[in-house]
């Protein structure tokens, strides 16, 4: 059987880890290996994984539960998870959501049937007030996929509720960063995804998102230092598809994305001088160029969001276009 190893950052989670461990440990599935990354969590959240995997006798020699000497924050423990894992495969979870009871059994059934690299499953966001609403993971293209991640909210880029081959993050360099906490998973998917070979899709829902947990990376989305983080995610991927991608096929996706980096950041007060110092990125295309004198000030907004937003709307019609009519031919 291939071996899946099971990624979980633990922090702050005593309210959910229960129902998140149950479901890991009680997977249909055999061939699981479980590392937990206790980030220094200041709640009884490690003792309640360690209450519930005795319910589970069996599971007890797969699981590790690596400490860090100082909480480092959601980056550092996703990559020391990687580094802990021994799987053919990863998959990460969140350790505030949780995942269907077959969901690794029917990911890995997948894989072996398309050999794919990073197998997508759909996923239900789940409220506190117990509505779940069904997501579907769109099947397309690899390179369209990616460019509408790249020019951001239009194909979520979560790590988590995917089966990914643990050679596409050691043979590429591709790990998550420490320091980045907020939209690492903007800085990790992209690459990932432009790294592998095939990707193939399960038509079920194999992940859990607790939407409105206060543990949500997103919580506290628009904090000077979630923005900050943010910035630092997307200067990852411009560093990393200026070194691999020498055709420039995704730099019009990138410079799309940009304009949302901007206006993001200018809207929660930060400058354009500390916007620059922590991005490379400088406008490479003449229509970016053009539109650079929207990206300086508080006062061009408007015109910078206006902008991305019709950008962004006729590039994506573009791209599912063009899906179409690789479907067709």
């Amino acid at each position: 059987m291939m071996k899946v190893s099971i990624l979980v950052p633990v922090y702050g989670v005593e309210r959910y880890i229960e129902q998140c461990a149950r479901t890991l440990f009680g997977q249909t599935y055999d061939d699981i290996e479980y590392v937990f990354v206790d980030d220094c969590t200041p709640d009884n959240s490690v003792a309640v994984i360690r209450q519930v995997l005795a319910e589970y006798p069996h599971r007890e020699q797969q699981v590790h539960i690596v400490r860090h000497d100082h909480n480092r924050g959601l980056g550092a423990a996703r990559k020391t998870a990687l580094e802990s894992a021994t799987g053919d495969f990863v998959l990460n979870v969140d350790s505030d959501d949780y995942l269907a009871m077959d969901a690794v059994e029917k990911l890995v059934a997948c894989q072996q049937q398309t050999d794919a690299d990073i197998v997508s499953g759909n996923y239900s966001s789940h409220f506190e007030d117990g509505t779940i609403i069904y997501h579907r993971e769109q099947h397309l293209n690899k390179d369209i996929s990616l460019k509408l991640m790249l020019v951001q909210h239009t194909l979520l880029p979560h790590i988590w509720a995917r089966l990914i081959r643990k050679t596409m993050y050691t043979e590429h360099g591709i790990a998550s960063v420490e320091g980045i906490n907020m939209a690492e998973d903007m800085a990790l998917t992209p690459r990932l995804i432009h790294a592998a070979n095939k990707m193939a899709y399960v038509d079920d829902s194999v992940y859990f998102y607790r939407d409105d947990s206060s543990a949500s990376t997103f919580a506290n989305y628009l904090s000077t230092k979630h923005v900050l983080s943010y910035v630092k995610a997307n200067e990852t991927l411009w560093q990393y598809f200026s070194a691999n991608d020498p055709k420039q096929d995704f730099l019009f996706a990138l410079e799309v994305g940009m304009l949302n980096v901007y206006y993001q950041a200018l809207a929660v007060g930060i400058d354009k001088q500390q916007i620059e110092a922590s991005l490379s990125y400088k406008p490479q295309t003449f229509f970016f160029k053009y539109l650079q004198g929207l990206l300086a000030h508080q006062q061009t907004l408007p015109l910078l969001r206006f902008a991305y937003l019709t950008v962004k709307w006729c590039y994506k019609k573009l791209l599912l276009l063009s899906d179409k009519l690789q479907a067709l031919f």
